[in-house]
This record gives C-alpha cells, sequence and structure tokens, in this order.
C-alpha cells in the first residue's frame, strides 16, 4: 500500500508537471521566430535535419556554412523534434520548453524531501514563473537546455553529498557536465562542478578524495565530450575547434561582442527572477546563518562570480542561478501563504505588495495608451489592463486587511494571468515586427526560385522560412543592377534602409509586404 507522504508527493509532482506543460507549451508555435536568435538556432537545426551523411550531423552549418559558435547537441535535440513533428516553431521551441519542465520537475523532487510537499510546490512554482523561465521556456535558445544540464547535476551532486558514508562516488553530476559541455561548451562544467566543490570544501565531515573519484568523473565527462564532439569535429572540420576556442577566449577580453561592467549580473539577476526579487531577500539573509542552506547560496555566489569574471556578459548567462534562489525562496512563501499567522517577513511581504500595485497600476496604463510600436488589438490591450486593475485591487485589499500571508499567491495569480495574455496577444505581435517569415511566404507565393536578398543584415528567419540561403549585401549599386534584370528579384530590408533604397530602384522598388520594421521589395509588381 502506499504510503500517504509518499502518495501527496506523488500528486505534487503530478501537479507540476501538469502545470509547467500548460505554462511552457500553450501557444507555443503561434507565432513566428524572432530574429535574430531564435531563428539562427532554428536555421542550424533545419539544416542538419535536412543533411545527409555522418559529418553534417556533427557539424553544425548555416546557410550551408560552417557554424563554430555552438556545440551540436542541442541542435541534435531540435532536429529530433523536427523529425517528430515536422520543421515549425513549436519544435524548434519544444527543446526548451521540455528542458524547462524536466528542470522544475527536478527542483520539485530535490525538495519534497527537505521542504515538504508544499515547500517543493513553492519552489517549483517560484521557478516556473520567473521571469527569465518564463521567457527563455518559450523561446528557442540553448539557454533552457544549458540549466536544464546544470540543474540536474548540482542538485544530484548536493543529494549524494547529504548521504551518510560509505557512499559510492557520484556518477550524475559528470554526466550532466558533459552534456552541458555538448550543449554550450566548457562553461557549463564549470557551473556544474564549481558549487559542488564549495559545497563539498564547507560539509562537515568533508567527503573523501576515494569517495569522489574526480579522476573517473572527469574520464566520464571528458570521454562524454571526446567521443560525442572533439574527435568527429576534429576530423570533418579542423579549423571548428581553433574558432571555437578563440570564440570564447575573446569573451573574456575588451574584444569580445558583449562586453559589460563587472556589476552587470548584479542587476540583471533580479531582473531574470521577477516578481519575486523582494521577497528573496529575507530567504538568502537567512541561508547565511542555515548550514543546510548554505550550499545553494554557495551555488548562486559561484554562478553571479564566475559569469563577472569575462567581459563578454548576457543576461540570459545566469539562469542557472535562479534555480538555487527559488530553492531558498519558494518553499517559505509557501508555508506562509498556508498558515494564518503573520509571517515572520511581513515587512517585505507588505513592501512587494505596495510595490505590486504601484507596477500593475503603470501596466494598466502602459496597456491603454500603448499600440504605437507593436500593433497589439486594442481589445488585448483593454484585456491586460483590466487584469492589471483587477490584481492591483486584489493587493490592496490584502494589504488594507493586514493580510500580508496572501501577497505571494496574489503575485503568483497575477503573473499567470498577465502571463497567459502576454503570450496570447502580446508576443505575437512583437514576434510579427522581429521576423521575416510573412516576407518569405510571400516570396514563396510567387513561385519558381527567385533571387532574395537581405540587405545590410542577416536575416536567419528569411532563410528558415525560405528553406535555402539567400544572398546578403549593403551594396547598392549591386542591388541597382540585380533589379535591372527581367528575372524576377527580392529583397528585404529594414526599416533604416527603406528611403535609401527606394532613392536607388525608382520606379523598380515594387512594394509586397511591408511591416514597421521590414519591407520587402521586387522587381516587378504584385499580381
Amino acid at each position: 500500500m502506499v504510503s500517504r507522504s509518499l502518495a501527496r508527493g506523488l500528486a505534487g509532482g503530478a501537479l507540476v508537471v501538469a502545470a509547467a506543460a500548460a505554462l511552457f507549451f500553450w501557444r507555443l508555435g503561434t507565432h513566428p521566430l524572432i530574429d535574430p536568435d531564435e531563428a539562427r538556432h532554428a536555421e542550424v537545426a533545419r539544416e542538419m535535419a535536412a543533411a545527409d551523411g555522418v559529418r553534417r550531423l556533427f557539424l553544425p552549418t548555416l546557410e550551408y556554412e560552417p557554424y563554430r559558435e555552438k556545440p551540436p547537441a542541442y541542435y541534435w535535440l531540435v532536429t529530433l523534434a523536427y523529425r517528430l513533428r515536422g520543421v515549425d516553431e513549436a519544435a524548434a521551441r519544444g527543446v526548451a520548453a521540455s528542458a524547462a519542465l524536466l528542470a522544475v520537475l527536478g527542483l520539485y523532487l530535490y525538495a519534497v524531501p527537505r521542504e515538504g510537499v508544499a515547500g517543493a510546490l513553492g519552489a517549483a512554482a517560484v521557478a516556473a514563473t520567473s521571469t527569465g523561465w518564463l521567457a527563455l521556456a518559450r523561446y528557442a535558445t540553448l539557454d533552457m537546455a544549458l540549466t536544464a544540464c546544470i540543474v540536474a547535476g548540482v542538485l544530484a551532486g548536493l543529494a549524494w553529498l547529504e548521504r551518510p558514508p560509505p557512499r559510492r562516488p557520484p556518477l550524475a553530476p559528470w554526466l550532466a557536465a558533459g552534456a552541458g559541455t555538448l550543449v554550450k561548451g566548457p562553461l557549463a562544467a564549470a557551473l556544474v562542478l564549481g558549487p559542488l566543490a564549495l559545497a563539498a570544501a564547507t560539509r562537515r565531515p568533508r567527503p573523501t578524495f576515494a569517495e569522489l573519484r574526480c579522476g573517473r568523473g572527469l574520464l566520464v565527462a571528458g570521454a562524454i565530450v571526446a567521443l560525442l564532439y572533439v574527435l568527429p569535429l576534429a576530423l570533418f572540420d579542423p579549423g571548428y575547434l581553433a574558432a571555437f576556442a578563440t570564440t570564447n577566449v575573446r569573451r573574456l577580453g575588451s574584444a569580445s561582442p558583449h562586453p559589460a561592467p563587472l556589476h552587470y549580473y548584479l542587476l540583471w539577476l533580479p531582473v531574470l527572477f521577477l516578481p519575486w526579487t523582494l521577497l528573496a531577500v529575507p530567504a538568502v539573509a537567512r541561508a547565511v546563518r542555515d548550514p543546510a542552506r548554505r550550499p545553494l547560496l554557495l551555488w548562486l555566489t559561484f554562478v553571479v562570480a564566475l559569469l563577472s569574471v569575462p567581459r563578454g556578459k548576457l543576461a540570459t548567462y545566469a539562469l542557472s542561478a535562479t534555480a538555487p534562489l527559488a530553492l531558498l525562496t519558494g518553499p517559505p512563501l509557501a508555508r506562509a501563504a498556508l498558515a494564518n499567522e503573520q509571517p515572520a517577513d511581513g515587512a517585505f511581504y507588505r513592501a512587494c505588495g505596495w510595490l505590486a500595485l504601484a507596477v500593475l497600476a503603470l501596466a494598466a496604463g502602459a496597456a491603454l495608451v500603448a499600440g504605437s510600436t507593436y500593433p497589439v488589438p486594442r481589445a488585448a490591450r483593454a484585456a491586460v489592463a483590466l487584469a492589471a486593475v483587477a490584481w492591483a485591487a486584489a493587493f490592496a485589499l490584502a494589504l488594507a486587511r493586514e493580510r500580508p500571508g496572501l501577497i505571494p499567491a496574489a503575485l503568483l495569480g497575477a503573473t499567470l494571468t498577465l502571463e497567459a495574455l502576454a503570450v496570447g496577444f502580446v508576443v505575437p505581435a512583437v514576434a510579427a515586427l522581429h521576423s521575416d517569415r510573412d516576407a518569405a511566404q510571400a516570396i514563396a507565393a510567387a513561385g519558381g526560385t527567385p533571387t532574395v536578398v537581405a540587405f545590410a543584415a542577416r536575416a536567419p528567419s528569411l532563410v528558415f522560412y525560405l528553406g535555402r540561403p539567400v544572398e546578403h549585401t549593403d551594396d547598392l549599386e549591386h542591388v541597382r543592377e540585380l533589379f535591372a534584370r527581367d528575372a524576377p528579384v527580392f529583397l528585404v530590408a529594414g526599416h533604416g534602409h527603406f528611403e535609401r533604397l527606394e532613392e536607388t530602384l525608382g520606379p523598380r522598388a515594387y512594394v509586397w509586404w511591408t511591416s514597421a520594421r521590414r519591407r520587402l521589395y521586387a522587381n516587378r509588381p504584385r499580381s
């Protein structure tokens, strides 16, 4: 007979899976791929899926030229998704959504024996509804897959450290480090093994080297990377590894493509963890004094410290730091929501309530007056404004009745409501302005294989939806010569080039499709 606690744990796990699936997969393929990042990764995987031979399986390409920026594992997963359901937006984003679901479930499973079912549900809910997870779980990039590898490896290692000796040497963290390296590169191994090294060094009693078997672990992780990454690429493209290494080393110095100051992640990590950032403050402060939670604090600190060293930085790199924050913040919030008495951190709850009320009031006003930049339907903007006002009223009521324990529940409800409206109405409008899907469809409808030009920009979404490479140029004279021919020519350009192109091409510039940011020209009128 299944015990009551096990039944509750299983029911909680089922709830986590169902809720996360709804949150991450709902309307996943209803809007076009966004340039440049989403479309670029989706196109690399599309070319891999369409290619024949072992060489193309290990050698990523973009517009059929070697793509040496990232390892191939993420593209293998997207290729598999394409094989299962066809090449479309949902398949391209499905890997990130699946990785997010697995990572949330991993947080829940880790927290159940330590925080109880309610606390584990709180940790899972906080992670899943933080800004970083809500955005990147529905975005076709590597960040969520990398985060899932890191979460799996670190949590497995922390659980192993808690076991009483004698214990078998850990294997899962090394496997996760190898898998993460195949997704993103050597940084993944550091983000898995670094927090565990700190946790092992500060644990009493410390695990012995005989228990850790680091040599065996390094051999396992190294074998995964060597057999599936280093050796095949060295064989098929000797220049790949040197180019990949050069790209990663360049991020350390001032020549990085994304230079940022040392304090960059101290500003962006709170943004990634919204709307729970303020409520994380007392939880993090308690972890300093609590040996049981200190490994989570070390994990958080290590991620921020390591990523702050390179000159090149992107906010999404720090997504894995939100996992320990969720494990620290979620359980006390869940207990406060279920308790009848005043929470110990009532001052923070009230401050968060007032801040949320102000933000919602501003959001309601912004939704009503917005629409000039992104053409969100008026009905949708009115719905967002109404939802924001309704939840602002809920916060005002909880504060007026001195019920700060209700603030986390209201925050969760407001986040889920506004996220659903954003996914349904706002994101499609934003994506439509940052994608060439409609232009590609207009070109395909014309028939044949016309010359297609992307002017003064990379256009991965144009390539993805056309299914073939395009010509890239910023030479106006070359464009004039192309448009003077009798053969059909199409050109896609950004809004900053409309005037110059139309002056250069004159009456030969027929507009086939236009938006606020992009325009499709042809050398013949649309029939």
